[in-house]
């Protein structure tokens, strides 16, 4: 009897067969010119070289990846810079797009009542400083005289799989609503119930998700329509109200998305956190036979993963140290870190299936430390791709990535840290160790 192959090596067959197939090469380069002559660095090993994790100085990751991965030597920094330009940034994108679409075949994933639950919020990062990105993606005033080069990120994340489904990065003053419209373009699951913040709870956007059969939970303000002002204030738990007119910016929204708008109806739920705060959220999951009102206060906390996952991206793959100045590169890094995010998500998954049943005997449930984890990736990802017996180095990563798990103490909450602009990573002031 054939083994059923498991996800992990499912997923690293798929990536191993696209980096090397002509048909990716032919879509995600620059020009028909570029990869044609033999060269040291090929289409495959810039690829490669570029999911290593480069956090260190990009010289010492060059000379370390070649010396580890290939006969190749003495391939420089300026060789690297050069190659990466014939480069474009959709082949990540692809990437991701492939083991996303994978990832939702087996139907081996979790829902809530058949909804798969996901998160749209955006984050600014901070970038380079350089002429071209403030040029391209704007800026942000400082107290200071310089500018400091940022950009408008956005992603879409699945709450319960821990899968980032679709993630954006444009200019520093694009609304997030914009982003998020793109998001829903590849929300092409049965049932997808979306929970945003109160930045996300204009009416137009409610009444564009109703139109694309996406269900919502929306947190509002308390300055919003006076329909909602007055749930505020009241002795309601739960109220269904129509929407029969818009303000001018809501019509004018969506007289550019050529869209017509009808009357529609949302359902008002109101939520009192633990601290005593009352909360009021929108949805459009209309039936309170079916959707209590005593679901929508853990339902909205779900949303508190991807802010948990934002401090992954920024604090442990670091997706603000970028690798070069220009435009292209930026775009390179932070698609390739979307990546990463995920691809680390599907062996933490597999690993921590084996950590529950290790301890299963244990005070607290156990979860796997995801800064170590990434760290265990580096080299041993690539290794992984590149040898065709792969599932010896699979079991090995995963052994590492059980080692020092977090306990899960229930209840906990932690208040969310803002800071102000300051230069986090220098170009050419990367570590070498």
């Amino acid at each position: 009897m054939k083994r059923k192959k498991k996800k992990s090596e499912r997923f690293i067959n798929y990536i191993r067969n696209k980096i090397y197939s002509k048909q990716f090469l032919e879509s995600n380069r620059k020009s028909d010119k570029d990869f044609t002559r033999k060269r040291k660095l090929t289409f495959p090993k810039i690829i490669l070289f570029m999911l290593n994790s480069i956090k260190k100085s990009l010289q010492k990751e060059l000379t370390e990846f070649f010396l580890n991965f290939s006969s190749e030597k003495n391939i420089t920094n300026s060789a690297f810079c050069q190659s990466r330009m014939k480069l474009s940034h959709t082949a990540f994108i692809e990437l991701n797009d492939g083991i996303i679409k994978e990832f939702y075949t087996d139907n081996v994933f979790d829902l809530w009542n058949r909804f798969r639950l996901l998160a749209i919020d955006g984050s600014r990062l901070q970038l380079p400083l350089s002429l071209e990105l403030i040029e391209n993606f704007g800026f942000a005033e400082n107290q200071g005289a310089v500018p400091v080069p940022m950009a408008q990120a956005s992603y879409c994340y699945d709450l319960l799989n821990n899968m980032i489904i679709n993630s954006e990065i444009d200019r520093y003053e694009t609304s997030e609503y914009n982003l998020a419209l793109k998001h829903l373009q590849k929300c092409q699951f049965e049932k997808d119930l979306l929970i945003y913040d109160r930045y996300y709870d204009r009416m137009w956007f409610m009444f564009y998700h109703i139109l694309k059969q996406k269900d919502f939970i929306i947190r509002m303000a308390r300055n919003s329509i006076t329909e909602v002002q007055n749930f505020f204030s009241s002795e309601d738990e739960s109220k269904l109200i129509e929407i029969t007119k818009l303000h001018h910016d809501s019509k004018e929204q969506l007289r550019k998305l050529g869209l017509e708008f009808n009357p529609f109806k949302i359902r008002l739920v109101k939520v009192i956190l633990d601290n005593g705060e009352i909360e009021v959220l929108a949805t459009s999951l209309l039936d309170e036979n079916k959707y209590s009102n005593k679901e929508f206060k853990e339902l909205y906390g779900k949303r508190w993963g991807i802010e948990t996952n934002f401090d992954h991206l920024k604090n442990h793959l670091m997706i603000e140290d970028f690798t070069g100045l220009s435009s292209l590169s930026v775009l390179q890094d932070f698609f390739v870190s979307m990546f990463m995010a995920n691809m680390q998500q599907i062996f933490i998954s597999e690993a921590q299936d084996e950590l529950k049943d290790q301890k299963k005997d244990t005070e607290y449930e156990y979860k796997i430390n995801k800064n170590l984890s990434f760290g265990f990736m580096k080299d041993r990802f690539i290794k992984i791709l590149l040898d065709k017996n792969a599932d010896r180095n699979i079991k090995d990563l995963k052994e590492l990535f059980k080692i020092n798990p977090s306990p899960i103490r229930k209840g906990r909450s932690f208040p969310r840290v803002f800071h102000q602009f300051r230069k986090k990573f220098y170009i050419k002031k990367k570590r070498v160790v």
